[in-house]
C-alpha cells in the first residue's frame, strides 16, 4: 500500500493479508527489497518466544530491569507491559540452537548465549571499549566481546542467573551496589568466590520476556538496521511505523 502523492511515491505500508504490519521503531524507516541473502522480509518463528527474556534487580521495593536505551544498556525502573519501556527490556537469548523451543528460558543455564534487543534484530550487546555494554550489528569477529555464559547466579537465589564473559573468566556482567534510574551495565572483574557485594551486583532475576513475539511478526531488512514487524492491532503504547522509504 504507497501514497498517491508523487513527493511520497516511496513511502509503503506493508499488509499481509487484511493486517496492516508496523514497525518496532522510533526514527528509522529506510528498508530494502534486495536482501543479501533469502527474502526480505521473512516470519519469526513462534518457538523463538521461549527464548526472550527480561533481566532485573531488587533494590528495596524497587525492581529494575536492564534495558536498551539508545544502545546502552542501563537499567530502569521496571515497566508496564505494552509500554516501548517493556520492549526495551526484552531480549532475545541467541544460541546455537535457537531454532528450537524450550520450556523455560531456565532451560538454557550453561549456554553460551549472545543478547539480542527485541526491537533491533541482528544486533546484539558487547563490551564496548569502557567496559561498558553497547549494543551494535553482529558480526562474526564480535564473538569475543559478545558471547557470554549464562550461569546459575552468582548470589545463589533460585530463579537467578548471572552472565560471564566467554573470553575473559571471571567477568561478568555487573550493575552497581547502589542501584538507581540509569545505571549503566559493565563488565566487572571480580572475586566471585568471597565478594558478596560483587555477587549481588553481578546476578539478576531471570523472567520470561516482558513483550512477545505475536505469531505474525517478521523480520524486515532496512538499509542501516532490520525491523521487527507485528500487526498493528496487537500493540498498545509501544513505538511504531506503519510507513517505510523503500529502497530497491
Amino acid at each position: 500500500m504507497s501514497d498517491d502523492r508523487p513527493e511520497y511515491a516511496s513511502l509503503q505500508a506493508i499488509l499481509y493479508g487484511p493486517y496492516l504490519l508496523a514497525g518496532h521503531t522510533s526514527m528509522d524507516w529506510s528498508i530494502t527489497t534486495q536482501a543479501k541473502a533469502g527474502n526480505w522480509i521473512t516470519p519469526i518463528p513462534e518457538t523463538l518466544n521461549s527464548h526472550l527474556v527480561t533481566l532485573s534487580q531488587q533494590s528495596g521495593n524497587i525492581s529494575y530491569v536492564l534495558s536498551n536505551s539508545n544502545q546502552t544498556i542501563i537499567m530502569k525502573v521496571s515497566p508496564e507491559p505494552g509500554t516501548q519501556d517493556a520492549v526495551s527490556a526484552t531480549f532475545r537469548l541467541v544460541t546455537d540452537d535457537s531454532k528450537h523451543p524450550i520450556s523455560s528460558p531456565e532451560g538454557l543455564i550453561g549456554s553460551l548465549v549472545m543478547l539480542e534487543p527485541f526491537d533491533f534484530p541482528g544486533m546484539i550487546v558487547k563490551q564496548a571499549t569502557d567496559s561498558s555494554l553497547t549494543v551494535q550489528a553482529s558480526s562474526p569477529s564480535d564473538k569475543g566481546s559478545s558471547s557470554f555464559r549464562l550461569v546459575s547466579g552468582l548470589d545463589g537465589k533460585p530463579g537467578s542467573v548471572s552472565l560471564s564473559l566467554e573470553s575473559k573468566k571471571g567477568c561478568f556482567v555487573y550493575s552497581d551496589q547502589t542501584l538507581k534510574q540509569g545505571t549503566k551495565l559493565r563488565l566487572e572483574c571480580g572475586s566471585a568466590a568471597t565478594d558478596e557485594k560483587f555477587k549481588q551486583a553481578a546476578s539478576f532475576s531471570l523472567k520470561t520476556g516482558m513483550n512477545q513475539y505475536n505469531p505474525m511478526s517478521f523480520v524486515m531488512s532496512g538499509t542501516q538496521r532490520n525491523f521487527v514487524l507485528s500487526p498493528l492491532f496487537s500493540l498498545r503504547d509501544e513505538t511504531y511505523n506503519v510507513y517505510f522509504s523503500v529502497q530497491a
